[in-house]
């Protein structure tokens, strides 16, 4: 907003010293106007810098009075360009020979409070255009994807056949996938011989994945793997959540074999209530590696029609490069068409303004009545 009127307001006074050189005429309204001119210039130069310096944080909401300041800035260039008309003088012989010498102390005494007055006016006329400090906060969305992430704990995910083992590069990838979904809710629910909900829904996404590195084999019994209570679970913290889109991704290396809830009556329920579910078999095939099982140990056929039946989808990876992929894929299907909002709070900043004029005055007042005192 200032460079704009500052361009201007320098291509005037470049224009009027131009002039000036060639104009003779009127050398007291050519320098009272050269005066004001220099003043706005000055004050735009300054309000120009505060922009830049603070960008969207500082702002005036009424700005149309900043056009009041040509008053007492015409009234200081008609002070000094007609101050023999404020003065009185004294008629005595010979006193055009007398040439005083220059003193800086005088010229303080004869200007320091009419300037210190101006400057205050014009600190006033700046509060009374109401500046405000502007304060931008993202508000956080407020319809996205509520997605529960379930995490194998059992003693099989030690194996070796991803590196380091099946169960730290399933972390890796969990904490990859949260550190891209910004605007959904994710919470996490662990499971081996028994299931538990390690972190409700949350938008606090640098806590949950500090707490899915902070996972490790034996926080629940590894034994087991209870797939069906896990998803159940998961299910009955989502089914009351209103966002557009409910997922599970259930994370597992084997077959159901514990738990009290059957894995298919757990996604029937999971669809009932409008869930889908993505199943991920973490397992290399038989033979694959030195650290391959000898036997299949995932139901692919159970999380196949565990993921048909809530609308998800299966998948299996063979190895940790896979395993991405599937995270990368899902978090291609599943996006969220979400447009970050923002919420802007002004917060007065006269009160400064007011306050560097008060001073001002004083100071003018001061060194008026007490430091340079004229003598008539």
């Amino acid at each position: 907003m200032f460079a704009k009127f500052f361009l201007i307001s320098l291509f005037l006074l470049v224009g009027s010293l131009l002039a000036s050189a060639f104009i003779k005429r009127g050398p007291r309204i050519r320098g009272c106007f050269l005066i004001v001119l220099i003043c706005i210039t000055f004050l735009l130069m300054c309000g120009m810098f505060a922009e830049y310096w603070y960008g969207d944080r500082f702002a005036l909401l009424q700005p149309i009075f900043l056009s009041l300041l040509g008053l007492p800035l015409g009234l200081l260039a008609i002070r000094i360009g007609w101050s023999d008309y404020f003065t009185t003088a004294i008629n005595y012989p010979l006193t055009g020979e007398i040439r005083p010498p220059f003193s800086f102390a005088a010229l303080l005494a004869r200007w320091s409070g009419l300037f210190c007055a101006i400057l205050a006016v014009c600190i006033f006329i700046i509060a009374l255009a109401r500046p405000v400090a502007v304060n931008h906060s993202k508000l956080p969305p407020t319809q996205g994807i509520d997605i529960m992430m379930i995490l194998d704990a059992s003693a099989s995910m030690n194996k070796q056949d991803f590196f380091p083992n099946r169960f730290v590069a399933a972390q890796k990838n969990a904490i990859r996938f949260i550190g891209k979904r910004f605007n959904d809710r994710i919470g996490l629910t662990v499971f081996a011989k028994n299931a538990t909900l390690a972190a409700p829904l949350t938008l606090d996404h640098e806590a949950l994945q500090e707490l899915v590195a902070s996972l490790y084999l034996g926080i629940v019994d590894p034994n087991l793997t209870a797939i069906g209570d896990a998803v159940g679970v998961a299910a009955n913290h989502l089914k009351n959540s209103t966002a557009k889109s409910k997922i599970i991704l259930l994370l597992t290396d084997g077959s159901n074999n514990a738990g009290a809830l059957d894995p298919m009556l757990a996604a029937k329920a999971a669809a009932a209530y409008g869930i889908k579910i993505y199943t991920i078999g973490t397992a290399s095939a038989p033979g694959d590696s030195i650290f391959s099982s000898a036997e299949d140990e995932i139901d692919e056929g159970l999380l196949m029609n565990m993921a048909q039946e809530t609308g998800g989808s299966f998948y299996r990876a063979k190895d940790e490069q896979e395993l991405q992929e599937i995270y990368n894929k899902i978090n291609e299907m599943e996006k969220t068409d979400f447009t970050q909002s923002t919420r802007v709070s002004h917060y007065d900043a006269y009160r400064p303004f007011l306050l560097a004029g008060l001073l001002l005055l004083l100071l003018g007042g001061i060194l008026s009545k007490l430091f340079f005192i004229r003598i008539p």
